[in-house]
């Protein structure tokens, strides 16, 4: 019988699977015959784990598989957001501190230039930053689809939050914190180059998440270059965005970390444009690639742009908790930050920021990386 079946023949991770014989369990009816909520508690489960065992348990689907809303709010309170180290655009999401919330999709959509790729650079080294100082404490997989990722800015950035960090450690007495290379050691780079390789890489990043529980932040720069002009079924390549969209959307949810999109800008031509395009990131015109069924899979999304020169915006313009706004914000040799001088007249957006200073720009280069997928054994 199914329920005289050995606990440890389940496909568990090891990690859970300890959990199990410790706390006593020996066969699929030991751990049947208690309440999902007593059972998460009892093995210091998320409710996404205990879901995700009772799943084997019931393949069927079972009332069991519940939770209240007070202890899935609980457990939402317990995640650990990852800075965008810009504490405005951080105000974006809302919550006591703010940051790129785990368990969800985030989408970065903007023209070229106007910062995604190094946002998603910053995100993936502010990951690891330890929760003893507001971190997530984890490790980051960065999904190359354009080549854009850049190895030395990401050493750049990493060597700045170093610093920061060791700053942070050195005031509160503590031991160092990350160095520069423990930085680059927890960002997993993989380059895909076909619709074909992301949809294998998909596929493949349950497992690989199950066997490296630290993850934090899964990054996808960009969702759209692939699908732009790979395609000639406009709907085959609408069911495909969003099957891969909810399988990412399912990862984040099971796993409890952030996955942060990229996307680019399209515009719609109509009689009103007289047949040009605009490059105008506020023309209504001008909105993110891969249509309705794509935005609708994501919970937060923000456009990065600028209004020439130096002055560069952020706007959400989707989110379940926040109203639209907008803040401004700069990118330095250091990543992102605020504006630094809020006296500056003049320089007052919607939703509260302002902009002065110095302005960084890079030059985006193709990465160099040939093969698909590099792992790092240590990578945890």
């Amino acid at each position: 019988m199914a329920s005289s079946r050995p606990a440890v023949t389940l496909r568990l991770t090891t990690q859970l699977r300890d959990k199990i014989i410790r706390s006593g369990y020996t066969t699929v009816g030991d751990l049947c015959a208690i309440p999902t909520a007593e059972f998460a508690k009892e093995l210091k489960l998320t409710p996404e784990q205990a879901r995700d065992l009772l799943d084997q348990l019931h393949p069927k689907g079972s009332i069991l598989n519940s939770f209240t809303a007070d202890q899935t709010w609980e457990q939402e309170k317990k995640l650990a957001p990852i800075t965008t180290s810009s504490p405005a655009i951080d105000r974006l999401f809302g919550g006591a501190h703010g940051g790129i919330p785990p368990g969800k999709i985030t989408e970065i959509c903007g023209l070229p230039g106007s910062g995604k790729t190094q946002l998603g650079i910053q995100l993936s080294i502010n990951a690891q930053i330890p929760r003893s100082m507001g971190g997530a404490g984890g490790s980051s997989i960065y999904i190359d689809t354009e080549g854009s990722f850049v190895a030395r800015r990401a050493s750049q950035l990493a060597s700045a939050c170093s610093a920061r960090l060791s700053e942070a450690s050195e005031a509160a007495g503590a031991k160092p914190a990350l160095m520069t290379d423990d930085l680059l050691r927890g960002i997993q780079y993989c380059r895909v180059h076909s619709p074909v390789e992301f949809i294998a890489m998909v596929r493949i990043l349950g497992g690989i998440l199950q066997e490296h529980p630290n993850v934090k932040l899964v990054v996808v720069d960009s969702i759209s270059f692939l699908f732009r002009s790979n395609f000639s079924d406009t709907r085959m390549r609408t069911k495909l965005v969003a099957t891969l969209g909810r399988q990412l959307a399912d990862l984040a949810r099971q796993h409890n970390l952030a996955v942060v999109v990229m996307n680019q800008m399209t515009t719609t031509i109509d009689a009103a444009t007289t047949g040009k395009r605009s490059f105008d990131p506020l023309d209504e015109n001008v909105h993110p690639a891969l249509g309705e069924t794509w935005g609708s899979i994501c919970t937060h999304r923000i456009r990065l742009y600028d209004r020439g020169g130096q002055q560069r915006y952020a706007r959400m313009f989707k989110s379940p908790t926040m109203q639209e706004q907008t803040v401004a914000f700069q990118i330095g040799p250091d990543g992102f930050s605020d504006v630094v001088d809020p006296a500056e007249p003049g320089n007052k957006v919607e939703g509260g920021g302002v902009l002065v200073g110095e302005d960084y720009d890079m030059d985006f280069g193709h990465a160099s990386t040939q093969s698909m997928l590099f792992w790092d054994d240590d990578f945890s």
